[in-house]
Formats: C-alpha cells, structure tokens, sequence
C-alpha cells in the first residue's frame, strides 16, 4: 500500500456534515493556523492572497448581525430568529473573507475567485484530515451590511461560512457521487 492511500480514501469519502450533526471539541487555535498555511500554499497567481479567513469567538453577537441583517432586507421577525439562530448551531464558525482586485491587468477576476475557492476548500479539507467535520455555507448572511462592516476591511467580502466541529457519529454509510468519468475527457 502507498502511504497516501488512507488519506486518498479518506478524500475520496468525505462529506459535508451539518452543523446540527457537530459537537465539541473543535480545533485549537495552532490547527486553524496548521490548515491556513496548507490553504496559502493551493494556486495564487501573482501571490495576491484574495481570501484569509477569521474565526467568530462570539457567535451570539454575530447572530444579532444576522438578526439585523435578515430584518434590514424585509424578512419577518421569525425569519430574522431562523436566521440569527443559524449564526449559533456550529460548535464553531469560521468566516472566508475575499479581496479581489478587478483592476488588476495580469490577474483576471476568474482566477482571484478560483483561488479563494482553493483556499477555502483546502482550509475544510485539511481541518477533516485531522479529525474535523464542517460545512461551507454562503447565503443572504454573506451580504449582510452589518455583518460585512464587523468582519471585513476596506474592499473586501464574506464569500462563506465555514460551520465546524467534531462529528457526532462516524458516518458508515457511503456517499454516492456521479461517475468520474462523465467529468473527465481527453482532447488530442
């Protein structure tokens, strides 16, 4: 067997898991920083460094946000609670905030997004390595006014919510996933 073999399997049956499916412990503040540097090293043309990430200590005030947030774009009272509800479900939350330059002549948008998207992914997946489970989420709570004034600095955005834990129950049964090779071709 390759030594890679169990974490290509582990890879290869990962899932995303809810934040009412996590618990307590979540990672310690030197994993979180393990799996940030992981997430620098995916692509970055021209090392631009569009996406850094920022953990919410405080998900009760981040829920008021989104409180604020949900009534400020014309939801009811019991929307605005589902949604300020939502910011508190996750043993921990994590924020992915991008900077892109669209003025930039040798780095289109395109790839700006793509290497937030890189980094975000690489920041679960190397969290699930060490025993995490998480769920990427975006939504109406990315674009949130309040929410964004709180966590971003100038010219930047909340792109998604990392919701994270350790899962309850270890998942036995298998993901389905479509055939690789209806996503795969060769051109010559």
């Amino acid at each position: 067997m390759h030594k890679s073999e169990p974490i290509i399997q582990q890879l290869q049956s990962r899932r995303s898991i809810g934040a009412k499916f996590l618990e307590v412990p979540v990672p310690e503040i030197s994993q979180y920083l393990d799996a940030v540097k992981i997430a620098l090293c995916q692509p970055d043309h021209k090392k631009l460094h569009p996406c850094r990430v920022v953990l919410i200590e405080d998900t009760a005030k981040l829920g008021l946000l989104f409180k604020q947030g949900a009534l400020a774009l014309g939801a009811t009272i019991e929307e605005a609670n589902k949604a300020q509800s939502k910011a508190t479900k996750a043993p921990a939350t994590l924020a992915f905030i991008a900077k892109i330059d669209e003025t930039n002549p040798e780095v289109p948008i395109h790839e700006q997004w793509m290497t937030c998207g890189a980094f975000a992914s690489s920041v679960l997946t190397s969290l699930e390595l060490m025993g995490f489970g998480g769920k990427i989420v975006s939504g109406s709570s990315t674009t949130y006014p309040e929410v964004n004034q709180a966590l971003c600095d100038s010219g930047e955005r909340i792109i998604a919510w990392l919701m994270l834990g350790t899962p309850k129950v270890a998942e036995n049964k298998p993901t389905e996933r479509p055939d690789p090779q209806n996503y795969f071709s060769i051109w010559s």
